[in-house]
This record gives structure tokens, C-alpha cells and sequence, in this order.
């Protein structure tokens, strides 16, 4: 098989687009998220690259960069996918690829294109029906831009086992360690949620890998990249992207009840386990969840990882 040479300007803002093989959804979890997010800072340290954004979606990425080398850009992406693969693999029991062998690309030259791609990562969850403004979603990291310091607690007001959690992640990070699913497991396992969101916060600050400056620089300030992510949706030509106009927060609705279904302690029931159920328990998570959600049948597909559409019909 003969494979299109890929395009590349050295030093120009490269838009890379991982899919999910077979459109199968990835992210379910708070840990999902950080666990790559963690693997995808700690990796970038090793490389020569430039990150600008970031846009975790539950069954795609999408990350802005530049780089003065290609190979710097391929290696950096298939370095933190395959360890993201291995530890979500070793952590249900899975095997198998999670994203398409070949990642997507499309170099972005002049500050047009590249305002432009900038508005199209950061409205993507908009666009899938997950929050009314980009910088609501949390894993498009945007908040995080505006101030260093967002969703910061003062060290005095935390609690003696919040403040050990805080040191423990500093110390990581210095240490270049990504946090793996056991460690996450263990450190949010006594937290309620309101101090679920504050570590996962002080997560995302301390390993923050971005390059706010040079993002910043194609506008006059954060609120004018905001204001222009909210007077359009941007658009991308060089990377197909299948358009759904079907709303992802189905999906919450689906891990809520998967969480009850597979278990009573909701913090630690891995959602995504749902997904290796033996053929004849998913067909019936299917039909429940086909009856008491909004989930269109591709939507089932996704989240448990096969095709249910002959057994629904059925």
C-alpha cells in the first residue's frame, strides 16, 4: 500500500488528528483523561517541539505544534500513543491498537490559518454539544490559559491529606513520571468531588506543557482567542474529520449508568471494563441503555466498543 507523502514547513504549526480505530470511544473516565494527559507532557520534555493546544475528545485528539523536524513531530506522537496503549491495555486486560496506525496532519502556514485551526480545536467540544463556550470543557485546557493560577487553592486552606496528593504529583513531575491508573486510583479513592476536581486541577497546572505565549500571540489578548471561538466554529480542510451531529452529552448520561450497573463504589468502578463484557451482557447494557437514554445506535457502538445494530433490531 502506497502512503501520500505527508506535508510539512519546518518551524510552521503542524495540526496532528489521532482517531479512535473504528470510531470506538477511548476517554470514559476522569483517569483516562489524566493518565494521557500526564503521558503526553512527560513525553513532550523529550522532544524538540512546541505545544499550543491540546483538545482531548472522547474518541479523537487533536494537538497544534510546531517543530523544526518531521521526524521530531512523528516520534513525539508515536512515543506518547504507544505508552498511553500499553498502560490503558495493562489496566483492563485489553489488547490491541486504540487510534489509527497513521496519525493525521496538515501544516499551518500564515497567522489566518493558523488563527483559524486554533478556533476549530478549541470549538470542538462545543460542536460536539458538550459545553456552550470552549473554555467550559475541561479537556481542552483553555481555562488553564487565561491564569496560571486557575482553580489554585491557597497551600493553608488545603486539607494535611490534599496538601501530601500535591506534593506527591510535584514530586512526579520533577521526576518526569506520567501518573498511571493504579497511582490516580489511589489518590482520588478518600477524595469527594469537590477535591477530585481540585487535584485533578493542580494535575493539569503542575504538568501544564503548553506554550501560552506563542498561542496567545495570533491574538491581542485570551479574551479576544475566546470571543473569536464564540462568533464561529472555525473550520478544517486538509483533515477530514466525519461531522456527527449527534450530542455527545449522551455520554455522560451512559457512563453514569454503566458506573451502577458494574458497581456500588461509583469512584472506583472503571467504566471502561464495560467494553471486554462477554457478547451476550453487552447486548443487554445496549437495550437498557437504548431505553433510558437519548443513545443513538451508533452512539451504543461507540461506547461499548462493537456493533449492536442487527442485535437491537432484533
Amino acid at each position: 500500500m502506497k502512503y501520500k507523502k505527508r506535508r510539512f514547513v519546518p518551524g510552521e504549526c503542524m495540526h496532528v488528528y489521532q482517531r479512535a480505530v473504528k470510531g470506538f470511544n477511548i476517554f470514559y473516565d476522569l483517569e483516562d483523561y489524566l493518565v494521557f494527559y500526564t503521558i503526553f507532557a512527560t513525553v513532550a520534555r523529550q522532544y524538540n517541539v512546541t505545544l499550543m493546544e491540546l483538545c482531548i475528545m472522547i474518541d479523537h485528539i487533536h494537538v497544534l505544534m510546531s517543530s523544526r523536524s518531521l521526524n521530531e513531530i512523528s516520534r513525539f506522537v508515536m512515543h506518547y500513543t504507544s505508552m498511553f496503549v500499553r498502560e490503558y491495555n495493562a489496566d483492563v486486560g485489553r489488547k490491541g491498537p486504540l487510534f489509527h496506525k497513521s496519525f493525521g496532519s496538515a501544516p499551518k502556514r500564515g497567522s489566518k490559518s493558523i488563527r483559524t485551526t486554533i478556533v476549530y480545536i478549541g470549538n470542538n467540544p462545543v460542536e460536539k454539544n458538550l459545553c456552550c463556550s470552549p473554555e467550559q470543557y475541561f479537556w481542552n485546557f483553555l481555562a488553564f490559559y487565561a491564569n496560571e493560577k486557575y482553580g489554585h487553592v491557597p497551600v493553608r486552606a488545603l486539607s494535611r491529606k490534599m496538601k501530601v496528593l500535591f506534593k506527591e504529583v510535584r514530586d512526579l513531575k520533577e521526576k518526569s513520571a506520567y501518573l498511571g491508573y493504579a497511582r490516580l486510583r489511589r489518590m482520588f479513592l478518600k477524595l469527594d468531588d469537590v477535591e477530585r476536581e481540585v487535584l485533578a486541577k493542580h494535575i493539569i497546572r503542575e504538568y501544564f506543557p503548553f506554550d501560552r505565549e506563542s498561542l496567545l500571540s495570533y491574538y491581542d489578548s485570551y479574551d479576544d482567542m475566546i470571543h473569536a471561538m464564540r462568533s464561529t466554529s472555525g473550520s478544517e480542510y486538509d483533515i477530514k474529520e466525519k461531522y456527527s451531529p449527534e450530542s455527545g452529552t449522551v455520554y455522560g448520561d451512559m457512563i453514569g449508568m454503566v458506573k451502577r450497573y458494574l458497581g456500588q463504589n461509583l469512584q472506583t468502578v472503571q467504566t471502561r471494563k464495560v467494553t471486554l463484557l462477554p457478547l451476550d451482557e453487552k447486548i443487554r447494557i445496549a437495550q437498557m441503555l437504548k431505553i433510558q437514554t437519548a443513545a443513538t445506535t451508533r452512539q451504543l457502538e461507540k461506547f461499548l466498543n462493537m456493533e449492536v445494530r442487527k442485535q437491537l433490531a432484533e
